[in-house]
């Protein structure tokens, strides 16, 4: 008995529609009455309105996820179907080098937009779910960028329920209260460096896109399994010119989350620090 995989592509308009390779399933965003949460409004509009079938695995994917990872779908298909029997969530994240190189994705995510870990650690201990996202270890096992994930509807319900936390805060109407709710809101909706077409993306997107990840980190119950994220486009960073060391990083992440060794995060610890001395401009 085959595997039920429903895989859509969001398209926002006429044009991004007809780009949609055959056999894709269609989730339609096109009016896009708010473009300020991006795919999380069309996907939480699915999730929220459509019967899952809990056998089943679902996916939503940006247009560029087949440029993004060189998949096409009966890659992707043939890959759960492979493996469905002894997996949860399926993880096909580009950026392998964004994933290898920090210590999970809120430090990677603070790099390039100082202050997100501490608004949604307020965040989270709002809500009553604190994590110490600073010192979570994250490997390409755990790594989720662009919501590129496909799972059965069971998570599916986790993610839900923890960014519907965040929209419900993100959607309160502002408060001139600087304390509270009303900073949390504040911190979850700053504009970003990162360019959108109608200015700035604020910081809850970014932070949509991380919680699949928390959620597998924290939550050992998930079987997850990665796509070999490595043939996959990688960032247009510095970080992309050094291959080899972001084996090495991945690989000892992944040995102190099953080991617990000491050593093994001592040496991820070195690499980086070599890699990062590396990468600065000779004095002058």
């Amino acid at each position: 008995m085959s595997t039920a995989i429903h895989l859509h592509q969001i398209a926002y308009s006429a044009a991004s529609r007809a780009q949609i390779p055959p056999g894709w399933l269609h989730l339609n965003n096109e009016p896009n009455v708010r473009p300020d949460w991006f795919e999380y409004w069309p996907m939480r509009q699915y999730l929220l309105t459509q019967p899952l079938d809990e056998a089943a695995y679902y996916g939503f994917f940006s247009p560029k996820f087949c440029s993004k990872t060189q998949l096409g779908l009966a890659d992707v298909q043939a890959f759960v179907e492979a493996n469905a029997s002894s997996t949860d969530v399926f993880l096909f994240s580009p950026q392998p080098d964004m994933g290898a190189f920090f210590l999970n994705v809120f430090e990677q995510g603070e790099t390039f937009d100082p202050g997100l870990i501490d608004a949604y650690s307020a965040f989270l201990d709002h809500i009553g779910r604190p994590a110490p996202l600073r010192q979570l270890v994250m490997d390409s096992r755990q790594v989720v960028f662009s919501n590129y994930f496909i799972a059965r509807p069971a998570f599916w319900r986790a993610w839900l329920a923890l960014n519907e936390a965040l929209f419900e805060i993100c959607e309160r109407p502002a408060d001139a209260a600087g304390s509270g709710p009303a900073a949390i809101r504040a911190g979850l909706v700053q504009p970003t460096s990162y360019p959108g077409p109608d200015g700035a993306v604020q910081r809850k997107v970014f932070l949509v896109e991380r919680a699949a990840s928390l959620i597998l980190a924290t939550q050992p119950q998930w079987r997850t399994l990665a796509h070999n994220p490595y043939g996959f486009g990688w960032s247009t960073s510095r970080f992309r010119e050094h291959p080899t060391e972001a084996y090495i990083s991945d690989a000892l992440k992944m040995a102190w989350r099953d080991q617990r060794y000491p050593q093994f995060m001592q040496a991820f610890m070195a690499v980086r620090q070599r890699f990062q001395q590396a990468a600065l401009p000779p004095a002058a």
